[in-house]
């Protein structure tokens, strides 16, 4: 062998790194997976926490003063599982498909939770009003949820996206009903729902409609039927009747503390049902993991057996040719256009082997990329839609759900969907550099 044919590459080094890129991505979601269950816990012990403070404030500090205490402490615990988890994750960055934005996320979840027992001493002392208290709970789950959104946006396996994709609508959903429970709770102690209030509690019910509608479409047959079974369980008649008395503002003068109560527990009953639903997901999502990670690993291991094996059969006589393989439409659209394959230095039967699996291997990864595509879709149509209600919270100084609202009303009265609106939004804002 030439000097030169000794320094030139080898495509299976190439072929095997490849493999390896996609063992060490799969790995990296296999600890991912344990930081979106650790998450999930979190979320629900604030969002309990965040219920209790509510009708604590609301009732100027008489009621649920020792739930709270109790709930305070679950949160706590599962604060040291979030950051437990963490700890597995690292700051690895190798396998890490958009580390940066990932580990940014993560960075401001940490931070945030720094504030908690700041604001715990502050409800406790009855210095926050119940809607100050919904809005800074709200935003620590807001920056835990957003960890979760990049992990799925950032998955490369399409089976792996769309469970998360389904997780993180599911958890979203999950944490407006938990607002929805925080608002209402506080309306209900003190007995009475202003405008304002009415508008964030219809808000909040059409946003989990959204989100629901999401998780549906993109999870698994299986955690659908639970969904759909584990809800059938609960007093969803009394949640809407409490829900119309909110939303118009029309509470009975008998309304007594157990009643308020009652709103309490049945939304309660409600959002642990659908936490139960993501405790099936997070397991959904730990085994598809770990069956994904041994499937690529038994495939890197039967491509280095196969390499080895075809080497040693190799003569080594280094002879050259040429094979042309089909890979798309030719410019006047008939038949496929050829893409030749130079294998010179190495023997026909090595020369097509390498071929052969340089090929399965991009159409395995083209179908990955394909069938991504629909997850992801739904992510960027969540960004887009965030980035237009952030845009006229900004310049019109609303609320988002202000915001929100306006939106809908702007696609209602152009007759396009929602997003559409917001795209135009954004483009707008694009053009005018702001």
């Amino acid at each position: 062998m030439s000097e030169a044919d000794s320094a030139r590459p080898c495509a299976t080094d190439f072929l095997i790194a490849s493999k390896q890129c996609e063992i060490d991505g799969l790995a990296h979601f296999l600890r991912m997976g344990q930081l979106v269950a650790a998450i999930s816990n979190l979320v629900h012990a604030l969002q309990r926490e965040r219920g209790a403070s509510n009708v604590f404030l609301g009732s100027d500090g008489e009621r649920f003063a020792h739930q709270l205490q109790a709930l305070s402490a679950d949160a706590d615990g599962a604060m040291q599982g979030f950051f437990s988890a963490l700890k597995q994750v690292g700051t690895r960055t190798s396998g890490v498909q958009g580390g940066a934005r990932l580990f940014s996320r993560i960075a401001h979840a940490v931070h945030v939770l720094g504030d908690l027992s700041a604001m715990r001493a502050r409800v406790r002392a009855l210095k926050l009003a119940p809607e100050q208290a919904v809005h800074q709970y709200s935003e620590l789950v807001r920056a835990l949820l957003a960890v979760v959104f990049e992990a799925a946006d950032s998955a490369m396996d399409p089976t792996i996206s769309a469970m998360l994709v389904a997780m993180f609508n599911l958890m979203q959903g999950k944490e407006t009903a938990g607002q929805e429970r925080a608002v209402g709770a506080a309306g209900f102690a003190r007995g009475e729902f202003d405008i304002e209030q009415a508008r964030r509690m219809q808000h909040l019910i059409e946003a989990q409609e959204r989100c629901f509608e999401i998780f549906t479409g993109f999870a698994d047959p299986d955690s659908v039927a639970l969904w759909q079974a584990l809800l059938a369980g609960t007093d969803q008649a009394e949640v809407e009747r409490f829900r119309r008395m909110a939303c118009t503002g029309l509470l009975p003068s008998s309304l007594t503390a157990e009643q308020a109560d009652r709103w309490f527990q049945v939304t309660t009953e409600r959002i642990d049902a659908m936490k139960r639903v993501e405790d099936h997901l997070e397991q959904r999502l730990q085994s598809l993991c770990e069956e994904k990670l041994h499937e690529a690993r038994e495939r890197l291991a039967r491509h280095q057996s196969l390499i080895e094996q075809l080497l040693d059969a190799d003569d080594g006589q280094g002879e050259s040719f040429m094979v042309f393989c089909a890979t798309g439409s030719s410019a006047d659209g008939q038949g496929e256009t050829p893409e030749r394959y130079d294998t010179e230095g190495v023997s026909p039967q090595l020369g097509r082997a390498i071929i052969e699996m340089v090929q399965t291997q991009g159409q395995r990864l083209q179908r990955m990329q394909d069938e991504l595509n629909a997850a992801r879709e739904a992510l960027e149509e969540r960004k887009v839609l965030e980035r237009a209600k952030a845009l006229l919270m900004k310049h019109r100084k609303l609320q988002e759900d202000e915001a929100h609202r306006l939106l809908r009303q702007m696609a209602m009265n152009q007759g396009k969907r929602l997003i559409e609106v917001a795209r135009a939004v954004v483009a707008m804002a694009d053009v005018l550099g702001n």
